[in-house]
């Protein structure tokens, strides 16, 4: 998948972590994270903004309750997955977590398997299906994503830098309480956490709204714990980031990401679906799902000759064409990953 870098590392697997999970309408009971002096003394705040982290948040948000602040977001995304919605949909509750995520993007065999068994589809499937997710959801709108993410997290950093870390545990977004030595977060499944000297990783996410409370990933008790943060968007704010993102037009917004743009620039001239896959590099079904988006939105149109489906581009798509083409010249080619970059 083009959304995937062959250098980066992935982490670890997810059948080796444990995933505190966001309030899903059920009772919620109360997480407790023990701190020692020494977690104290190692709580870090991240300062990048993770493709991988922000998907798996995305994909819980298509199944939880509609929010204000992603009202516009789902406006275009939702109806333009067509038949991958239920789809993702299940991946989005069953994912434990965003290495899971991770994993399954890589091909391993634990959390395809798993993620298999949980949905019905193919390994290639799932992964076609996360890409034109990717591509659809979070493509267009990464730059803004990315930026409003910052500025949560140089606002942690800020409140740490001038109150300490007792300060900042005490004004957490989402809900949860601290009373020394104890940081009290609303989960669902309860129970204790002692952080044994690791200390914790604070990374916030847009798609992790506050109604979604926090989550906790510990990685087979060795490595730092992370805990995931809301980073809130008001539904105020909303329109400005989502439709900077969109350029103003959503309905072209979701025509924006890598694979779609492949697509339109294979059909220099009327060319069959399995021609399409070819140079677009995706799978038969994936081309058939772009063509199909790209059609409903009126850039290309459709005629079938015996057992084969023509495209070619309507005057619309030659003109969204051209813009890409002059966008793509001024900034480059996209080099966003899906997957966490190598470890130092």
């Amino acid at each position: 998948m083009p959304w995937i870098e062959a250098a980066a590392a992935p982490f670890p697997p997810g059948k080796d972590s444990e995933m505190v999970m966001p309030e899903t309408g059920r009772r919620t009971a109360t997480r407790h994270l023990h701190f020692t002096f020494d977690d104290l003394l190692k709580v870090r705040i991240g300062d990048e903004v993770l493709p991988h982290v922000e998907t798996y948040f995305a994909l819980r948000s298509l199944s939880a309750p509609p929010s204000a602040a992603l009202s516009d977001w789902r406006a275009v995304v939702r109806p333009g997955l067509g038949a991958l919605l239920g789809l993702l949909r299940q991946l989005g509750q069953w994912l434990p977590s965003p290495s899971a995520l991770t994993g399954l993007a890589l091909g391993g065999a634990h959390e395809t398997r798993a993620a298999q068994l949980r949905t019905g589809a193919t390994g290639e499937q799932l992964r076609e299906a996360l890409n034109t997710f990717w591509q659809l959801g979070l493509e267009p709108y990464w730059r803004q994503i990315t930026a409003h993410v910052r500025r949560c997290q140089q606002e942690l950093r800020e409140r740490l830098a001038l109150g300490g870390v007792e300060d900042l545990l005490s004004h957490l977004p989402g809900g949860s309480s601290w009373r020394q030595p104890v940081l009290r977060l609303p989960d669902e499944r309860g129970g204790e956490v002692h952080l044994a000297g690791r200390g914790v990783r604070l990374s916030s996410s847009l798609f992790l709204q506050p109604r979604g409370r926090k989550v906790l990933e510990v990685s087979d008790g060795k490595g730092q714990p992370t805990l995931y943060l809301p980073a809130p968007l008001t539904e105020e704010d909303a329109p400005a980031l989502w439709g900077a993102a969109a350029g103003g037009e959503r309905s072209l917004a979701a025509l924006i990401g890598a694979g779609r743009a492949r697509v339109l620039q294979a059909l220099t001239e009327p060319r069959t679906t399995g021609e399409l896959a070819q140079l677009a590099g995706i799978s038969g079904p994936g081309a058939s799902q772009h063509t199909a988006v790209l059609r409903k939105a009126g850039l290309i149109t459709t005629r079938r000759e015996r057992n084969m489906a023509w495209h070619e581009l309507t005057p619309l798509g030659r003109a969204m064409l051209a813009n890409l083409e002059d966008a793509g010249a001024h900034r480059g080619p996209a080099t966003v990953s899906l997957l966490p970059a190598p470890a130092c």
